[in-house]
């Protein structure tokens, strides 16, 4: 069993966290943009349930060497989680080479539906000149990005299990 000393934080889900798929997808992107201008910010995952939302802070598990792609799952295995976000900097790679540093909001449902944005940015966290937003969705039947998602999949099929000390999830 992997124990890890994580910063969660608990928001209610209210009007800035909208149920619906793309205004969701929306909102997440709108908050890291107002971000960005402030410096690189730091890597959040978000599992969203009907009446609050709960904000991990990615950077311990990063750091740690840990797998974040099986951490994220972890969090996708907790009861009522209707969603899980991933928010912040994040360098693209191919083969092992860094294509560049973007800004990315990534969400996935229960269900393998996800909504993901994506902008290039330079080393400070600043969009690159010319660049902009590009929104991504399953519905519109866009292949996945790389090294995100598929949490919800995984945390089934190896019965994984998050166990939280400190106040109550949801």
């Amino acid at each position: 069993m992997t124990r890890l000393q994580l910063r969660i934080q608990h928001l209610e889900r209210g009007a800035a966290f909208p149920h619906d798929d793309d205004d969701l997808g929306e909102a997440l992107w709108a908050r890291l943009r107002t971000e960005l201008p402030r410096g690189v910010p730091r890597p959040a995952l978000l599992t969203l349930f009907s009446e609050s939302v709960q904000v991990i802070d990615l950077l311990p598990i990063l750091r740690s060497g840990q797998d974040v792609h099986r951490a994220c799952a972890a969090f996708a295995s907790q009861e009522g989680a209707q969603a899980l976000a991933a928010v912040g900097v994040m360098n693209r790679r191919r083969a092992g080479t860094v294509l560049g540093h973007f800004g990315v909001a990534f969400v996935e449902w229960p269900d393998g539906r996800w909504w993901c944005c994506t902008r290039p940015l330079d080393p400070l966290g600043r969009p690159l000149e010319g660049s902009e937003d590009d929104v991504q969705r399953a519905v519109d039947g866009a292949a996945k990005p790389g090294g995100l998602g598929a949490w919800f999949r995984r945390a089934r099929y190896e019965q994984l299990n998050v166990r939280i000390d400190g106040p109550p999830v949801n």
